[in-house]
Order: C-alpha cells, then sequence, then structure tokens
C-alpha cells in the first residue's frame, strides 16, 4: 500500500502516519518505509535502520539560509528520489511530499512561482509528480489531514513546533491551499479526514473506511493471510 499523507502544518500528518505505520505492520506485516522530511528545513533523508544524527541547528539554519534557487534544487531532486516504486518496499508512506512542496515553496521559500526556471509553477509541476508516480505506483491512495483554523491555532499556541513554517496569520490561507491542491490532484484514490476533534485511533478507523473501495487484490490478500 503506497500512502501520500499531507496536510497544513499542525494538522497531524506525522502523528497520523505513525500511527497508520504501525497499524499496517500488524494487520497486513512487511515493510513500511515512511518518509518524512520535505518540509525545509528538516529535510534529513537516511536509509532504514538506525540512524545517522539528526541535523543539529547550525545545519538547519544554514538549509534556511539557501538561495531559493538551491532550495528548491534540493526538494525536486528529493521528489524524484523518494518517488514510490512497488518494488522497494511492501508499504512506502510519504508525509507532505509533493503536495506540501507546491503549497510552501511559493508562500515562504520563494520558489516555484509561475515563472520558475528548473520546475515551472509548482502547483502545475506537482501533476507532472503525480503523472510519474501513478505510472510506478498506480494504487497510491492521498490523504489530505484537515482541521478548523480554531484547531490549529490552539495546537500552534501550545505546542510550537522549532522551525515551524505556518504562523497564525497563515493558518487560512494554507488551509485552503491544501484543499485545493487535494481537489486539483489527478491521483484517484483520494481521502480527506478532519483532525478537529477527532482522535488518532478515529482518524484510522475513518482511513480504514474510505480505503476499501481502493485496496489492491495484493492488500486485501495480505490482510486476510495476518486476519486468519
Amino acid at each position: 500500500m503506497n500512502l501520500i499523507i499531507t496536510g497544513c502544518e499542525y494538522t497531524g500528518t506525522t502523528t497520523f502516519a505513525k500511527a497508520i505505520g504501525s497499524w499496517m505492520r500488524s494487520a497486513m506485516g512487511g515493510v513500511q518505509e515512511i518518509h518524512d522530511h520535505f518540509k525545509l528545513p528538516d529535510i534529513a533523508c537516511y536509509r532504514l535502520g538506525k540512524p545517522a544524527d539528526p541535523l543539529n541547528n547550525q545545519e538547519l539554519e544554514q538549509i534556511l539560509g539557501w538561495t531559493p534557487k538551491l532550495q528548491e534544487m534540493a526538494q525536486r531532486q528529493s521528489l524524484m528520489y523518494h518517488m514510490p516504486n512497488t518494488s522497494t518496499a511492501d508499504d512506502y508512506i510519504l508525509v507532505d511530499y509533493h503536495i506540501g512542496d507546491a503549497v510552501y515553496g511559493p508562500r515562504f521559500f520563494g520558489y516555484g512561482q509561475e515563472h520558475e526556471l528548473q520546475g515551472g509553477q509548482r502547483s502545475k509541476y506537482a501533476r507532472r509528480t503525480e503523472k510519474h508516480l501513478l505510472d510506478q505506483a498506480p494504487g497510491t491512495i492521498l490523504v489530505t489531514i484537515t482541521a478548523s483554523v480554531e484547531a490549529i491555532s490552539t495546537r500552534m499556541a501550545s505546542k510550537p513546533h522549532s522551525y515551524a513554517i505556518v504562523h497564525s496569520k497563515d493558518v487560512a490561507p494554507v488551509l485552503a491551499a491544501f484543499t485545493q491542491e487535494h481537489e486539483n490532484s489527478i491521483i484517484p484514490n483520494k481521502i480527506m479526514i478532519d483532525s478537529t476533534n477527532t482522535t488518532v485511533k478515529e482518524m484510522g478507523a475513518t482511513f480504514r473506511s474510505s480505503m476499501q473501495p481502493f485496496l489492491t487484490i495484493e492488500d486485501r490478500r495480505r490482510l486476510a493471510m495476518l486476519r486468519n
């Protein structure tokens, strides 16, 4: 099963991805690769197994100091490198991936505007990315997590992220942008889940119910094997 889990910062994408990965291990077996390193500046990527030391504050600051050209280049190459491939793992979970890049790049990092020389307008580049993705992993499911402006503002105030991208004034337009990208996506298997007043367990139940029409024959076989 290949998933792209995306949504505005503070909606709970990372927490949800970890929960779904854990459920997959118990319900489907196999190996779950979770890649959650597409938000600048926290873009460190390590192979499976014991990770290297995380990026330190000096390194994170250096990434934020890159020009928009360098940031765009790093993100574009990372997107291509992490293109889902069903031959590399039983399950592949990408957090934010190209959707987050399309939302955050033009708004906060100065790349991906209409006349971007490399990838072009980021929303259009996202559709190009999806064409490649669907060639390699046609069963991919796009899961967009949303929440109310009030819920995100409360989470932001109670547990602020280090190097946060989204701030109070940005919440409403960024939420709208993620919804627009979800609607514009050419990935046919799409689910939207609201985390406003919902536990992670309840979100998981919503996902498992909504994913049923999108399960492949192999997904159903794996689920049935461990259930029996």
